[in-house]
Protein backbone atom coordinates (compact mmCIF):
# COMPACT_ATOMS: atom_id res chain seq x y z
CA UNK A 1 0.00 0.00 0.00
CA UNK A 2 1.46 3.48 -0.71
CA UNK A 3 1.54 5.60 2.58
CA UNK A 4 -1.32 7.67 2.43
CA UNK A 5 -3.88 5.17 1.15
CA UNK A 6 -6.31 5.92 3.76
CA UNK A 7 -5.70 9.81 3.42
CA UNK A 8 -9.07 11.97 4.40
CA UNK A 9 -10.62 9.20 5.61
CA UNK A 10 -12.18 8.21 9.26
CA UNK A 11 -11.79 5.29 11.26
CA UNK A 12 -12.66 3.67 14.57
CA UNK A 13 -10.64 1.01 16.38
CA UNK A 14 -12.18 -0.93 19.72
CA UNK A 15 -10.05 -2.31 22.27
CA UNK A 16 -7.62 0.19 20.83
CA UNK A 17 -5.50 0.82 24.06
CA UNK A 18 -2.57 -1.68 23.24
CA UNK A 19 -1.38 -5.16 21.75
CA UNK A 20 -3.12 -5.23 18.28
CA UNK A 21 -5.48 -2.14 18.66
CA UNK A 22 -3.10 0.18 19.34
CA UNK A 23 -1.48 -0.95 16.05
CA UNK A 24 -3.98 -1.04 13.85
CA UNK A 25 -4.62 2.95 15.25
CA UNK A 26 -1.07 3.71 14.47
CA UNK A 27 -1.22 1.87 11.27
CA UNK A 28 -4.26 3.61 9.96
CA UNK A 29 -3.09 7.53 11.03
CA UNK A 30 0.04 6.94 9.58
CA UNK A 31 -1.16 6.24 6.21
CA UNK A 32 -3.48 9.61 6.35
CA UNK A 33 -6.68 8.07 8.50
CA UNK A 34 -8.05 10.05 11.33
CA UNK A 35 -8.78 7.23 13.81
CA UNK A 36 -10.98 6.86 16.66
CA UNK A 37 -8.98 5.16 19.24
CA UNK A 38 -11.98 3.46 21.94
CA UNK A 39 -11.37 1.71 24.76
CA UNK A 40 -12.82 0.98 28.50
CA UNK A 41 -9.60 1.50 29.82
CA UNK A 42 -9.52 5.52 29.68
CA UNK A 43 -6.38 6.30 30.88
CA UNK A 44 -4.65 3.53 28.73
CA UNK A 45 -6.34 4.92 25.46
CA UNK A 46 -5.14 8.24 26.71
CA UNK A 47 -1.59 7.12 26.89
CA UNK A 48 -2.06 4.66 23.25
CA UNK A 49 -3.57 7.67 21.97
CA UNK A 50 -0.35 9.61 22.54
CA UNK A 51 2.03 7.47 21.27
CA UNK A 52 0.31 7.73 18.23
CA UNK A 53 0.07 11.52 17.85
CA UNK A 54 3.64 11.75 18.74
CA UNK A 55 4.32 9.87 15.42
CA UNK A 56 2.46 12.12 13.77
CA UNK A 57 -0.63 10.69 13.96
CA UNK A 58 -5.09 12.66 14.16
CA UNK A 59 -6.21 10.48 16.98
CA UNK A 60 -9.29 11.48 19.06
CA UNK A 61 -8.97 8.82 22.08
CA UNK A 62 -12.64 8.04 23.65
CA UNK A 63 -13.11 6.21 26.87
CA UNK A 64 -16.32 3.89 26.08
CA UNK A 65 -17.04 0.70 26.93
CA UNK A 66 -18.33 -0.58 23.50
CA UNK A 67 -20.80 -3.30 25.39
CA UNK A 68 -22.89 -0.52 26.18
CA UNK A 69 -25.64 0.99 23.94
CA UNK A 70 -25.58 4.30 25.52
CA UNK A 71 -21.76 4.60 25.30
CA UNK A 72 -21.68 3.78 21.49
CA UNK A 73 -24.75 6.30 20.88
CA UNK A 74 -22.25 8.51 22.85
CA UNK A 75 -19.32 7.35 20.38
CA UNK A 76 -22.10 7.94 17.40
CA UNK A 77 -22.77 11.79 18.70
CA UNK A 78 -19.02 12.03 18.71
CA UNK A 79 -18.17 11.44 15.35
CA UNK A 80 -20.57 13.13 14.19
CA UNK A 81 -19.41 16.21 15.83
CA UNK A 82 -15.83 15.78 15.20
CA UNK A 83 -15.93 14.62 12.17
CA UNK A 84 -18.94 15.67 10.64
CA UNK A 85 -20.87 12.50 10.86
CA UNK A 86 -17.89 10.87 8.20
CA UNK A 87 -17.05 7.10 9.15
CA UNK A 88 -15.00 5.10 6.87
CA UNK A 89 -13.73 2.02 8.66
CA UNK A 90 -14.79 0.42 11.80
CA UNK A 91 -12.66 -2.60 13.08
CA UNK A 92 -14.05 -4.44 15.80
CA UNK A 93 -11.53 -5.80 17.96
CA UNK A 94 -12.42 -5.40 21.26
CA UNK A 95 -12.24 -8.63 23.30
CA UNK A 96 -10.63 -10.97 25.89
CA UNK A 97 -10.57 -13.93 27.38
CA UNK A 98 -10.88 -15.84 30.74
CA UNK A 99 -9.01 -19.27 31.21
CA UNK A 100 -11.31 -21.89 32.56
CA UNK A 101 -12.20 -25.90 32.04
CA UNK A 102 -15.62 -26.61 31.17
CA UNK A 103 -15.97 -27.71 35.09
CA UNK A 104 -14.49 -24.47 36.14
CA UNK A 105 -16.49 -21.82 33.83
CA UNK A 106 -19.11 -19.51 36.14
CA UNK A 107 -21.58 -17.85 34.40
CA UNK A 108 -20.48 -14.76 34.81
CA UNK A 109 -17.28 -15.82 33.18
CA UNK A 110 -19.52 -17.17 30.21
CA UNK A 111 -21.23 -13.67 29.84
CA UNK A 112 -18.63 -11.43 30.21
CA UNK A 113 -16.89 -13.67 27.24
CA UNK A 114 -19.83 -13.40 25.00
CA UNK A 115 -20.32 -9.48 25.93
CA UNK A 116 -16.96 -8.44 25.17
CA UNK A 117 -16.53 -10.71 22.17
CA UNK A 118 -19.54 -10.81 20.38
CA UNK A 119 -21.86 -8.14 21.60
CA UNK A 120 -19.67 -5.75 21.24
CA UNK A 121 -19.32 -6.49 17.48
CA UNK A 122 -23.12 -6.18 17.43
CA UNK A 123 -23.77 -3.09 19.32
CA UNK A 124 -20.75 -1.03 17.39
CA UNK A 125 -21.91 -2.35 13.99
CA UNK A 126 -25.68 -1.66 14.53
CA UNK A 127 -24.95 2.23 16.17
CA UNK A 128 -22.50 3.12 13.71
CA UNK A 129 -23.22 1.71 10.60
CA UNK A 130 -26.23 3.86 9.27
CA UNK A 131 -22.95 6.41 9.00
CA UNK A 132 -21.78 4.38 6.02
CA UNK A 133 -24.69 3.57 4.75
CA UNK A 134 -25.93 7.20 4.15
CA UNK A 135 -22.65 7.43 2.36
CA UNK A 136 -22.45 4.40 0.47
CA UNK A 137 -19.15 3.35 1.39
CA UNK A 138 -17.59 1.20 4.42
CA UNK A 139 -15.47 -1.22 5.53
CA UNK A 140 -15.76 -3.05 8.71
CA UNK A 141 -13.76 -5.91 9.87
CA UNK A 142 -14.13 -7.95 12.68
CA UNK A 143 -11.22 -9.23 15.26
CA UNK A 144 -12.24 -13.41 15.63
CA UNK A 145 -9.55 -15.75 16.39
CA UNK A 146 -7.77 -19.22 15.06
CA UNK A 147 -9.77 -20.52 18.46
CA UNK A 148 -12.90 -20.51 16.56
CA UNK A 149 -12.43 -23.59 14.22
CA UNK A 150 -10.39 -25.81 16.94
CA UNK A 151 -10.98 -27.29 20.24
CA UNK A 152 -9.75 -25.23 23.41
CA UNK A 153 -10.32 -27.01 26.58
CA UNK A 154 -9.09 -24.40 28.95
CA UNK A 155 -11.24 -21.42 27.02
CA UNK A 156 -14.66 -23.23 25.46
CA UNK A 157 -16.27 -20.04 26.16
CA UNK A 158 -13.91 -17.82 24.19
CA UNK A 159 -13.79 -20.37 21.17
CA UNK A 160 -17.53 -20.01 21.25
CA UNK A 161 -17.36 -16.39 21.47
CA UNK A 162 -15.08 -16.36 18.14
CA UNK A 163 -16.80 -18.81 16.24
CA UNK A 164 -20.26 -16.79 16.64
CA UNK A 165 -18.42 -13.67 15.92
CA UNK A 166 -17.45 -15.45 12.43
CA UNK A 167 -20.68 -16.47 11.89
CA UNK A 168 -22.10 -13.26 12.66
CA UNK A 169 -19.57 -10.99 9.78
CA UNK A 170 -20.92 -13.34 7.36
CA UNK A 171 -24.50 -12.51 8.39
CA UNK A 172 -23.89 -8.53 9.13
CA UNK A 173 -22.25 -8.72 5.42
CA UNK A 174 -24.93 -9.92 3.47
CA UNK A 175 -27.43 -7.55 4.71
CA UNK A 176 -24.44 -4.45 4.06
CA UNK A 177 -22.94 -5.76 1.09
CA UNK A 178 -25.80 -3.69 -1.04
CA UNK A 179 -24.72 -0.56 0.58
CA UNK A 180 -21.31 -1.21 -0.69
CA UNK A 181 -20.53 -1.80 3.28
CA UNK A 182 -18.10 -4.49 3.08
CA UNK A 183 -17.43 -6.08 5.75
CA UNK A 184 -15.09 -9.02 6.57
CA UNK A 185 -13.20 -10.74 9.60
CA UNK A 186 -9.43 -11.58 10.41
CA UNK A 187 -8.79 -14.79 12.75
CA UNK A 188 -5.45 -13.96 14.25
CA UNK A 189 -3.32 -17.42 15.50
CA UNK A 190 -0.43 -16.41 18.25
CA UNK A 191 0.47 -12.62 18.59
CA UNK A 192 2.98 -11.34 20.52
CA UNK A 193 1.47 -8.99 22.52
CA UNK A 194 2.07 -7.50 25.79
CA UNK A 195 0.10 -9.39 27.46
CA UNK A 196 0.48 -12.62 25.65
CA UNK A 197 4.16 -12.16 26.76
CA UNK A 198 3.16 -11.98 30.33
CA UNK A 199 0.66 -14.81 30.39
CA UNK A 200 3.74 -16.83 29.55
CA UNK A 201 2.63 -19.36 26.75
CA UNK A 202 3.91 -17.93 23.59
CA UNK A 203 6.72 -20.20 23.59
CA UNK A 204 4.69 -23.38 24.28
CA UNK A 205 2.46 -22.50 20.93
CA UNK A 206 5.65 -21.62 18.67
CA UNK A 207 7.04 -24.92 17.77
CA UNK A 208 3.46 -25.80 16.48
CA UNK A 209 3.67 -22.32 13.62
CA UNK A 210 4.96 -23.67 10.72
CA UNK A 211 7.04 -20.18 10.54
CA UNK A 212 8.37 -20.70 14.06
CA UNK A 213 7.50 -17.37 15.47
CA UNK A 214 4.51 -15.82 17.14
CA UNK A 215 2.52 -12.84 15.22
CA UNK A 216 3.73 -9.14 16.02
CA UNK A 217 0.90 -7.20 16.08
CA UNK A 218 1.88 -4.95 13.11
CA UNK A 219 1.73 -8.77 10.75
CA UNK A 220 -2.00 -8.64 11.81
CA UNK A 221 -2.80 -5.21 11.25
CA UNK A 222 -1.56 -5.17 7.40
CA UNK A 223 -3.75 -8.08 6.63
CA UNK A 224 -6.72 -5.71 8.58
CA UNK A 225 -5.76 -3.00 6.33
CA UNK A 226 -6.16 -4.15 3.13
CA UNK A 227 -9.74 -5.59 4.28
CA UNK A 228 -10.43 -2.38 5.67
CA UNK A 229 -8.91 -0.22 2.48
CA UNK A 230 -10.15 1.29 -0.65
CA UNK A 231 -8.21 -1.64 -2.78
CA UNK A 232 -10.66 -4.17 -0.82
CA UNK A 233 -13.47 -4.30 -3.51
CA UNK A 234 -14.87 -7.63 -3.71
CA UNK A 235 -14.30 -9.65 -0.81
CA UNK A 236 -17.24 -9.80 1.48
CA UNK A 237 -18.08 -12.02 4.33
CA UNK A 238 -14.61 -14.04 4.35
CA UNK A 239 -12.52 -14.59 7.33
CA UNK A 240 -8.79 -14.65 6.73
CA UNK A 241 -6.80 -16.60 8.71
CA UNK A 242 -3.60 -15.41 10.16
CA UNK A 243 -1.76 -18.20 12.06
CA UNK A 244 1.92 -18.58 10.18
CA UNK A 245 0.01 -21.75 9.02
CA UNK A 246 -0.31 -23.23 12.03
CA UNK A 247 -4.18 -23.82 10.96
CA UNK A 248 -4.56 -24.78 7.53
CA UNK A 249 -8.58 -25.14 6.53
Amino acid sequence: MEPQDFAGQVAVVTGAARGLGQALAALLAGRGARVFMVDCDGEGVLLAADAVAAQGGRVHAVAADVTSESALADLRRTIVVEAEGRLDILVNNAGGWRYGSLAEITLADWDWTFDVNVKSVFLATRALMTLMIERRYGRIVNIASSDAYRPKTKLPHYAAAKAAVVSLTKSIAEELAPHNVLVNAVSPGAIATETAKRQGWLQDRIPLIPVRRAAEPEDIAEVVLFLASPRNRFVVGECVLANGGMLMI
